[in-house]
């Protein structure tokens, strides 16, 4: 039989016992490690925070790269720190740490999303639109992101002039959102249009007027194309059929289209029929361009005394620095022919100050942003949305918007 010496037994207790003890002190050494490492972590970030709010960037930044040096596992914070960089314009630090989340295969399907999305947005910061459109592909339309994704894929198309896949873009983010951008897909389609009837190709112009005509019927962009497009064939009495339904339903955008409208019916022989509808609309249009032209259009055809009056009975019912410049302009013409000297010297003097005043004035304006333009965008230059000018030039004080 095995005899078990006695001090074998204990040298095993004691052996048993060290082993316990190392365990429990690295389990005490492993945990006063991790403790002091999230200390730090959590110093570096309200320093970090700190630094944010009192609007140190720089200092911000590093702060949070030392946090996540020392834990390279926390998306979030990677996420906040490329948002940092590409705001600062670090745009290669920023596609860094996003190309970085993008690609690692551990990460949830939705932190791959938003790395895409946030990997697209560098990429337009940097102006690669073609990697851009890559990484914005990638994110899922399911996705939390799938929408700011098309957003930012149909921004990239019209910064392009791809008005072709601006229309893919925008009808599925229709389809995303949950509403049709009619307004949108019409000018698309008009852009294509303008183009092709550029390119003299009949053909596709019509298509293309079709399908704004879908989107919105009776839009009156593709109104006046349609009229463009029968000007180009020869068919004249037909596009003043077209445009006259801009006078009869979108008076206001009549200034578009006013000189290609005398310029036909010149060739038509109908001047005069065609002058008195200008003079027409004047009775609720009698501001901006129209008043321009219509004055341009009497001085030329009927002379001075008939644009003298006309202004005269605009300035009595919609009075503007724009109709009171035109009648001293008038006026100024009629002293000059009549020879009177005097008469010159003092219309001279208040039509120089008036001219100064509506060319500073008068502007295009932006009904979402304030841009203001010296000509009409169906496209703000500013903001990059449509139809936010209105078609009436407006005079009044300049606001605080931008200006071209």
């Amino acid at each position: 039989m095995l005899q078990i010496e006695p001090w074998w037994l204990f040298a095993l207790l004691v052996t048993f016992a060290l082993g316990w003890v190392g365990a429990r002190w690295d389990m005490r050494l492993e945990k006063r490690e991790n403790e002091i490492e999230r200390l730090a972590q959590q110093k570096s970030t309200f320093k970090g925070l700190n630094l944010l709010l009192n609007e140190e960037p720089d200092k911000a930044i590093d702060a949070l790269v030392q946090i996540a040096q020392l834990d390279p596992e926390t998306t979030e914070l990677h996420f906040a720190l490329g948002s940092l960089f590409r705001r600062r314009g670090e745009t290669e630090r920023a596609i860094r740490v996003h190309q970085h989340l993008a690609n690692r295969d551990d990460l949830p399907s939705r932190h791959r999303d938003h790395a895409a999305y946030e990997l697209g947005r560098d990429f337009l910061r940097a102006g690669l639109l073609d990697r851009a459109e890559t990484s914005l592909h990638r994110v899922s339309a399911a996705s939390k992101y799938g929408i700011p994704a098309k957003e930012s894929l149909l921004e990239m198309y019209q910064v392009e002039k791809d008005w072709t896949k601006a229309i893919i873009a925008c009808q599925e983010l229709g389809e995303l959102q949950g509403r049709p951008r009619y307004k949108e897909l019409a000018h698309f389609h008009c852009e294509l249009a303008e183009e092709a009837l550029r390119l003299k190709n009949p053909e596709l112009v019509a298509e293309h007027l079709n399908f704004a005509m879908e989107a919105v019927p009776n839009h009156p962009r593709a109104t006046i194309l349609r009229g463009d497009l029968l000007v180009s064939q020869n068919q004249l009495s037909e596009a003043v059929k077209v445009w006259s339904y801009i006078y009869q339903h979108h008076v206001a955008y009549l200034p578009l289209v006013a000189d290609r409208w005398m310029k036909v019916h010149q060739v038509l022989g109908k001047t005069d029929e065609a002058l008195q509808v200008l003079i027409d609309a004047l009775q609720t249009q009698a501001s901006g361009e129209l008043l321009d032209i219509t004055f341009r259009h009497v001085l030329a055809l009927r002379g001075n005394e008939a644009a003298e009056a006309l202004m005269t009975d605009v300035m009595q019912h919609t009075p503007s620095l724009s109709a009171m410049a035109l009648r001293s302009q008038a006026r100024l013409s009629l002293a000059e022919v009549a020879g009177d000297k005097e008469k010159q010297l003092d219309i001279k003097a208040s039509l120089g100050l008036l001219k100064q005043r509506t060319n500073s004035l008068a502007r295009y304006t932006c009904g979402n942003c304030g841009f203001r333009a010296r000509r009409f965008y169906w496209q703000c230059p500013g903001c990059n949305a449509w139809e936010s000018y209105s078609p009436r030039r407006g005079e009044g004080a300049a606001p605080s918007g931008p200006s071209m």
